[in-house]
Formats: structure tokens, sequence, C-alpha cells
């Protein structure tokens, strides 16, 4: 088995090259040493506005899984069969994950028309776990008795 190592050469400064202290100082000599790193004065690109977008729209699914999660767990408790219990959880699942979707649409993120299925794929992977574990988590806490058999 042959192990290759490979080098970066990155570009050797030149003399003429601003100092790191320089660098604190905007052009028109106000200091910038206040700022946090990832401010800037430049207006944002449209690669940043979609991001940003993307973004919100990740976070939104998240709380709303956990939103249907609780209610699921909440919601099922009043019916006696555990089948019309998970046809529930389903059931609400799939409905704020079209509400969520239409939060989506209304943040209105500019994502070009080749990539609509993005603004549908993003955070469903985490809407669905967060989901699952929120609807296990609040149901346990609900029930917490259920289940705990002394074992002989």
């Amino acid at each position: 088995m042959i192990l290759k190592i490979y080098l970066v050469r990155h570009p050797k400064k030149k003399g003429n090259e601003k100092k790191p202290d320089d660098t604190r100082k905007k052009p028109d000599g106000t200091d910038t040493k206040d700022t946090p790193p990832g401010t800037s004065d430049a207006p944002a690109t449209e690669e940043t506005k979609i991001r940003i977008g993307l973004d919100r729209v990740f976070w939104i699914r998240v709380g709303l899984g956990i939103l249907a999660g609780a209610l699921s767990a909440g919601i099922g408790i009043s019916y006696i069969h555990a089948s019309t219990r998970g046809i529930i959880g389903l059931a609400i699942m799939i409905s704020l994950f079209i509400v969520s979707y239409g939060v989506a649409k209304a943040l209105r993120v500019p994502i070009p028309s080749t990539d609509r299925k993005k603004l549908v794929m993003t955070g469903i992977g985490s809407y669905f776990l967060m989901f699952v574990f929120s609807w296990i988590l609040t149901y346990t806490i609900i029930h917490p008795a259920i289940g705990l058999v002394t074992v002989r």
C-alpha cells in the first residue's frame, strides 16, 4: 500500500503588501477593530442572499419538525389504537411540512428556476429526524410509567 502526500505551496508575500496592522483601517481612516470578522460593508451578493434564505428555511423546518412531533404525541394520547396514533402523527407531519413549504415560498429566496427543488429538499432530513425525536421524547415525558414493568 502506497501512501501519497500532497503538499500545497502558498504564494510568497511581497514586501509592498499591507501589514496585518494596516488592515484594520478603512480608506476613510476609520478603525474597524471593533467590528466582528464576518461583517462587511459590501452589499450582499446573489449567492449570499440564497444561502441566507436557505438557512432560514432550514431552521424553520427544524422548529416545525419539533412542533409536529410534540403535537403528534399530544394529540395521539386521546386515541386508543396505536395505528390511529401513527396515522394522525404522519398527517400532522405532512401538513406542517406543506406549511413550511408555504413559508419558504413567502420568504422569496432568490433561487434560479433550475434549482427549485432546493426549496423542497432543504432541511427535509432534519425535519423528519426532529419530528421523530420530539414525538418520542414528548410521548415518554407524558407517559413515564408505561412500559416500566418489573422484570423477575
